[in-house]
């Protein structure tokens, strides 16, 4: 080679769609990856060289940019350590001709440029640009039609009454991928149909199932686990009491078709708790509500979740509400007590601040199933009963907080609200179809006691960042977990690499190495996504992508812990 010839960095970049196949010794991967060094090797007299490390995607779609291995790719860039990205095929890189825009930029600003081994493109000139610019249209809109075929099919298929998988419904089983009733579990639903026409209330039908032993269906995870098995919550009844599949119906965005499967529901009993469901999501609930009954009633409880009543004390013709636990009363130095006014206040205005946030109510939705359209209704319906709140009166209030929160918390400096995801879903009337997190939405307050003149009163303070509303995040955590039985196995068969584990327990290698880096989070870091204290932007992602620096100061740096 011509040692007055200028090194060109060649980074080679692979990737695949699906994990199909990756768990195999030498896959896709590996096959881009060597085409992409024989052509470098050809190009030796040019001064090219290929980089050390690999930037490899398996089982990411070119649709987005949200790729470990890409992530690490531009930061090279942006670093000055690579001339020219090398790729199989340009729908490698990206199939978005947006994304392909912003890579672009990120190019010629670092003066760096991409070759595809297998497509002649020269984007110094302006021809070549428009040419590569028809190519990626095509990939766009070939992406794009795989779309809709597949969205067609699901719709063609559902019209037909054809189970197309998702959570199996208690009262169902699956066999040879049709819905057949099961029919202890289906007498299990009727019986929950009939108890909910008796009783006065979802929350006291929730009250009935568990004192009677009843749980929810037994769901088979695709890691080999299970979820389910639990008591009865109000958002499980309100989905399963409004479910059109126990009337042997399929459901598509809401439009309900004659599915191929056996109802369990009869019509005139359908009807009649439809009906029911209607006449309390309106407010007209049979039941009276007591102005004495408490907002919270049944709801709240103190640092140590002991249940906290309310109760009042009367001066001349006034009298005041307090919410406390019986403990009081008995000496009790942890015993708690809050002005009734104060809390109920501040529960409605930190519920109203939630439900008025779009990112915020996203979070309900982010582990399940909707539409782009859905989760635009979902948002707007939760702004307007957010605006709907701060002015309702008692008996609609009391009826929104009861379906919507779960529990609320009174520590000692703070409050702790916990929503139930499927009552929000069901309060605002969102599509069945549409699946909620699994995760609840968890709102944390500092709240302090301020005496003023002789009242001892609660306050929250002003926030002071989005991340005052918390919520663990199951699967940062699973993540973290999921490191360390990597480094355990690891410990245990020295012998062994990763990639080695991996093709071992038919894992993707690439996502492997990317999850057992995660070992190395800081202590502080690990800490706060147990506790749910992680930034809002924080996503298991991004967590996967980020190239995290072995000093813990940056990682907090490069992860937004401020």
């Amino acid at each position: 080679m011509d040692r007055t010839k200028k090194l060109v960095r060649c980074a080679i970049y692979t990737r695949k769609s699906t994990e199909d196949g990756l768990e195999q010794e030498y896959n896709s991967l590996d096959a881009q990856y060597d085409a992409c060094t024989a052509y470098a090797l050809s190009q030796r007299h040019e001064g090219w060289t290929v980089t050390k490390d690999r930037y490899d995607d398996g089982g990411f779609s070119g649709g987005t940019l949200e790729r470990p291995g890409l992530t690490r790719l531009l930061a090279d860039i942006e670093s000055g350590k690579v001339d020219i990205i090398l790729l199989y095929k340009i729908d490698r890189l990206t199939r978005s001709l947006s994304d392909f825009a912003k890579i672009v930029e990120i190019l010629d600003r670092k003066g760096a440029s991409f070759v595809s081994i297998t497509q002649s493109f020269n984007t110094t000139t302006s021809m070549g640009r428009l040419t590569l610019n028809m190519l990626l249209s095509f990939a766009q809109f070939e992406r794009e039609v795989t779309g809709e075929r597949i969205r067609d099919k699901i719709y063609a298929s559902k019209r037909k009454g054809i189970w197309m998988g998702g959570p199996v419904p208690l009262g169902y089983d699956v066999v040879e991928r049709k819905l057949v009733v099961n029919e202890p579990e289906a007498e299990q639903v009727r019986n929950i149909v009939h108890l909910y026409l008796t009783a006065s209330s979802v929350p006291e039908l929730v009250e009935i199932l568990a004192r009677t032993g009843s749980f929810t269906k037994v769901q088979q995870r695709k890691d080999g686990g299970t979820k389910g098995g639990v008591h009865f919550k109000r958002g499980n009844l309100y989905h399963l009491l409004s479910n059109r599949i126990y009337r042997g119906m399929t459901v598509h965005k809401g439009e309900a078709f004659e599915g191929e499967h056996e109802a369990i529901v009869t019509e005139e009993l359908w009807n009649q708790v439809q009906a029911r469901l209607a006449k309390q999501g309106q407010g007209g609930s049979s039941r009276k509500v007591s102005p004495r009954t408490g907002v919270l009633a049944g709801l709240i409880f103190d640092g140590e979740s002991r249940p906290m009543a309310l109760t009042h004390t009367q001066k001349g013709n006034r009298r005041f509400h307090y919410y406390a636990n019986r403990y009081e009363t008995l000496g009790d130095s942890t015993a708690s007590r809050v002005s009734a006014r104060d809390i109920e206040n501040i529960v409605v205005d930190q519920l109203s601040q939630t439900l008025a946030s779009g990112n915020k109510v996203q979070r309900l939705l982010l582990d399940g199933s909707y539409t782009s359209e859905q989760l635009h209704n979902v948002i707007s319906r939760c702004s307007k009963l957010a605006t709907e709140l701060g002015a309702a009166k008692y008996a609609r209030k009391q009826e929104v907080i009861r379906n919507v929160l779960d529990r609320i918390e009174l520590h000692e400096n703070r409050v702790v609200i916990r929503m139930d995801n499927r009552g929000l879903l069901h309060i605002v009337r969102a599509d069945s179809s549409v699946q909620p997190s699994h995760t609840n939405l968890m709102i944390e307050r500092q709240a302090i006691r301020l005496r003023r003149g002789k009242a001892l009163r609660l306050i929250i303070p002003a926030p002071t960042s989005e991340s005052d509303i918390q919520m663990r995040d199951e699967k940062l955590i699973a993540l973290i977990a999921e490191s360390r039985t990597i480094m355990a196995q690891i410990i245990e068969s020295p012998d062994k690499s990763i990639p080695t584990l991996a093709s071992e327990q038919g894992r993707c290698r690439v996502r492997m190495m990317n999850v057992a880096k995660l070992v190395c989070l800081a202590p502080e870091i690990v800490t706060a996504i147990v506790e749910g204290r992680q930034p809002f932007k924080l996503t298991p992602g991004k967590l996967l992508a980020a190239e995290l620096p072995l000093a813990w100061a940056e990682q907090k740096r490069v992860l937004g812990f401020g």
